[in-house]
């Protein structure tokens, strides 16, 4: 009888090195040889391979030996084609029954008995994560003329340890931009030039005048210009009613030329207006310090009985001590014309914003402090501590409290990025993204899916890449 060899199965022979197992040589209970011993992943397959060495094996006539390749974990497993190993009438049987009845996942061999004798059997599937950490089982049953197994023997011939692949399991997180604000720290900008007693001629270098007018300069040269400027003019009481009254409109009338001589502000609408006496800052003055008897001078400015003219004579008759005081410390002071600008609003630069944020973050919009945080490299330091910031600055902004969700998910706190996100509106693309990353983190896996699929239709270029990360750990079982 000839030598038949049937493959009934396909056979494939890629072998790579990456994750494989190898054993030199085992011997099954029936003596069957096994050498050359494969167990291997290669990308999305397990391959196995083995030389099988019957030339010490004897089958009798009627009778049959399978071996099954078995890979399991103790948990899972999975038959891999058998190996029929027939005496002569049992190889005449099945030749007959290859028509028809002849199983196509059986290797069949006639076995010569007492002459050497070898195969060489290789076959590959689906890697499955369970494959990592599993054995190579070889299962022998000798079989009767109707292939009913009458006994059966387990060997281990190879084990498969490979490590978990490394999968870079960070998402990636999507920062909500602060809708531009035009609103800026200086609504308006101010201005003060002093004039000596009874003067109404701008001397730029008396008292803080180098500064005052400095400022003016500062106001009209940011390309800006001015929605509307408003001066007005005072004296100090000491003076008469009437001329006081004239000298304040001339101090007003005075920086209104000074303006227009100096091309600050042309075009704008600037309005004058005076006061004899700045009785207000007296007051203010007053209630700021710790001189005697304030409260009764603040008594008589407010006492509707005495005239306006006579309300400097009056405390400088009752209380000629502290009016002394004020005449030669505060009246120099009330000597000036106020300038009040109502400039376009505008977004201070970084440089000016940091300086604010160290000073006072509320002068802020939260999208001046979001410029400033894009200073710095997403994920340092500065920029957790400034997106922290922010949402103590603003935390009712849904894009703040997202950003700050991130920055806690990044750190390791979820519990807190949770209640960062409550409250914030679910239709928000980069909230949605947020929330995935939040379920992904817990296990749910459905609903992270789900979300990143909204936040992708949404135009979120980061749930992309979270989709592809997400498939590959389901892939791996994770």
């Amino acid at each position: 009888m000839k030598y038949i060899v049937k493959y009934m199965f396909a056979v494939c022979a890629l072998l790579f090195a990456a994750g494989a197992a190898t054993a030199q040589t085992a011997v099954t209970t029936n003596g069957v040889g096994v050498s050359d011993i494969e167990m291997e992943r290669s990308g999305g397959r397990l391959n196995v391979g083995m030389t099988l060495d019957m030339s010490n094996l004897k089958v009798r006539s009627n009778k049959s030996l399978r071996i099954t390749p078995v890979v399991t974990d103790g948990n899972e497993m999975m038959q891999l084609p058998s190996v029929m190993i027939d005496g002569r009438r049992r190889e005449i049987q099945h030749e007959r029954m290859r028509d028809g009845e002849l199983s196509t996942s059986t290797l069949y061999v006639r076995r010569y008995n007492r002459k050497p004798q070898t195969m060489q059997y290789d076959y590959n599937v689906n890697f499955e994560p369970w494959m990592r950490n599993s054995q190579l089982i070889l299962r022998e049953e000798w079989c009767s003329c109707h292939d009913e197994a009458l006994s059966e023997e387990f060997v281990t011939v190879a084990e498969l340890r490979q490590p978990a692949p490394r999968v870079n399991t960070t998402p990636r997180m999507a920062y909500a931009t602060p809708p531009a604000d035009a609103s800026a720290a200086r609504r308006q900008e101010t201005a003060a030039i002093y004039f000596p007693v009874n003067k109404s001629e701008i001397n730029p270098s008396f008292m803080d005048n180098t500064q005052g007018l400095d400022n003016l300069r500062k106001i009209f040269a940011d390309g800006k210009g001015a929605n509307s400027v408003r001066l007005m003019g005072y004296a100090s009481p000491e003076g008469p009613y009437a001329f006081n009254e004239a000298l304040a409109a001339k101090r007003a009338e005075a920086v209104k030329q000074y303006l227009n001589s100096n091309n600050l502000g042309s075009g704008v609408n600037v309005t004058t207006d005076s006061s004899p006496a700045n009785w207000d800052a007296v007051k203010e003055l007053l209630s700021e310090t710790c001189i005697n008897d304030y409260r009764k001078i603040i008594a008589i400015i407010d006492d509707p009985s005495i005239k306006p003219a006579d309300k400097n004579a009056e405390i400088r008759r009752r209380h000629p001590v502290e009016y002394n005081f004020m005449l030669s410390t505060w009246y120099p002071r009330l000597r000036v014309t106020d300038v009040t600008v109502d400039a376009p609003s505008r977004r201070p630069n970084v440089d000016e914003a940091k300086r604010m944020l160290r000073d006072d973050p509320s002068q802020l919009s939260l999208a001046d402090i979001y410029m400033i945080a894009l200073t710095y490299e997403k994920g340092s330091k500065e920029w957790n501590d400034i997106i922290i910031l922010a949402v103590d600055t603003y935390p009712q902004s849904p894009e703040a409290r997202v950003n700050a969700a991130n920055v806690s998910m990044a750190n390791g706190n979820y519990a807190k990025a949770a209640a960062y996100l409550q409250g914030v509106p679910s239709t928000m693309p980069e909230a949605m993204n947020s929330r995935g990353i939040l379920a992904m983190s817990q296990g749910n896996y459905d609903e992270a899916m789900s979300l990143f699929r909204q936040a992708q239709q949404a135009g979120v270029s980061e749930a992309t890449y979270n989709i592809s990360l997400l498939r590959e750990l389901m892939q791996l079982g994770k």
